[in-house]
């Protein structure tokens, strides 16, 4: 018997996620759908959604940040593909990994913080 560690695993996010509960909407085809953001990063994000999405599906994800003191509301766009999807509870989370971040994305990343 040997007191081997097991190896370490290999983080496969790029940059840390940032928790968050926004209201953003998601167009899977061509209609938008209202969903809930739970984590948050430059270069994906997970939502809360009624619907399974496939893997490998592209999606763009409308990200709008709550007024705060009568300041303009942030907003970003972005799109990219479906990396893992499933049920939980009632609802379906799902993972995107975002094709490129648009310079507002990061603003509206930095306002949750």
């Amino acid at each position: 018997m040997t007191d081997a560690a097991a190896p370490p695993r290999a983080n496969r996010r790029i940059s840390a996620r940032r928790a968050c509960l926004l209201t953003v909407r998601y167009r899977a085809q061509k209609a938008w759908h209202p969903a809930t953001a739970l984590d948050l990063s430059a270069d994906g994000c997970r939502l809360r959604l009624g619907e399974d999405l496939a893997r490998g599906s592209s999606v763009s994800v409308l990200f709008e940040a709550p007024l705060r003191d009568g300041a303009t509301a942030l907003s970003a766009e972005a799109a990219g593909i479906v990396t893992w999807s499933r049920l939980e509870g009632l609802s379906h989370s799902v993972g995107i990994q975002f094709s490129a971040a648009p310079s507002a994305l990061y603003e509206l990343i930095e306002s949750i913080g």
